[in-house]
């Protein structure tokens, strides 16, 4: 949560000619604002409703070969883990610090209230065994690390990927 997935995908997209989707967004048109959805149907509902999204754009051929960001929740539910398996995921590493300033005084995120970087820390430490687990690659992001720099690390990463497909193939 607040690792910069939508800022990394978007400009990784961009500078290097994939299309970008955001699972968040898909939610956020099919059903409105994720924390009305929290508030009204509570997270249950909303995990759910994420599941089907995220399986929606990854059994999709119209989303092949684009940079898809999910929710940091996303990974914990079973289905969607079993779903990424198969599938190149990248997982932004932060820690507190670097989020700070982006969760702070923001209160667009249900889960981290009322005390943000205190319930940051607490969800991170739930959720970083799995994103361990199901990562194909570590981007570290801690710190003020250039946006040109990551992207080219990922891009670099996905070539050395697609090389060695090629080979096995």
């Amino acid at each position: 949560m607040a690792a910069g997935k939508s800022y990394i995908g978007t400009h990784f997209a961009r500078f290097y000619g994939f299309s970008f989707v955001d699972a968040d967004h898909l939610i956020v048109e099919k059903y409105g604002p994720i924390s009305e959805i929290f508030e009204e149907r509570g997270e249950e509902f909303f995990r759910k409703v994420e599941a089907e999204v995220i399986s929606e754009v990854l059994t999709s051929p119209h989303f092949r070969n684009c940079v898809f960001s999910l929710g940091g929740g996303a990974p914990m539910s079973d289905a969607v883990a079993r779903l990424l398996r198969g599938e190149q995921v990248v997982y932004i590493q932060v820690d507190a610090e670097t989020v700070r300033p982006r969760i702070e005084h923001n209160k667009n995120r249900p889960l981290l209230q009322p005390h943000p970087v205190q319930k940051w820390s607490e969800i991170f430490e739930q959720r970083a065994h799995r994103y361990e687990e199901l990562a194909s690659y570590i981007l570290d992001a801690r710190g003020g690390r250039p946006i040109t720099e990551m992207a080219a690390e990922l891009y670099e990463f996905l070539q050395k990927e697609r090389s060695e497909e090629d080979i096995n193939e």
